[in-house]
């Protein structure tokens, strides 16, 4: 019997290999290969804490009425404050996250809520964001 799979909305982060999740699986359907979740309740927190970080990014990024983000905005909003996060609750000093899905356990173990999260600290780290390093 196939495994169920969800969505996962830092799918592109894994499969660069920017970031690890330990319910983090490679599909494909026609040759185009897509990630997902293996676990629902995973994949629930983590659209939860994408939507919180899009909805507070708005002013940083100045994308307000903007319904389409590019590829560059949304890699801001996820890598940059995933990595936010990390650095504000301590839980490791790299420019890589092991393990998404631990991080967004202690981000809501901390915080309670995503609405508590203290976004004017992230945004700094999102608008600053960039994958490239400039040589």
């Amino acid at each position: 019997m196939p495994s169920k799979h969800y969505t996962c909305p830092f799918s592109n982060l894994i499969l660069s290999g920017r970031c690890g999740c330990k319910f983090g699986a490679k599909d494909c359907i026609a040759e185009k290969e897509f990630g997902a979740c293996l676990d629902g309740s995973s994949s629930k927190q983590c659209q939860s804490l994408y939507a919180h970080l899009r909805d507070n990014s708005d002013f940083v990024l100045n994308t307000h009425h903007q319904n389409n983000l590019s590829v560059g905005q949304q890699s801001k909003i996820k890598m940059g404050g995933l990595l936010a996060l990390q650095e504000i609750l301590n839980t490791e000093n790299s420019n890589q996250i092991e393990d998404i899905s631990n991080l967004v356990k202690i981000i809501e173990e901390t915080y309670m809520d995503f609405k508590n999260i203290p976004f004017s600290k992230l945004m700094p780290r999102i608008a600053q964001f960039k994958f490239r390093k400039k040589p």
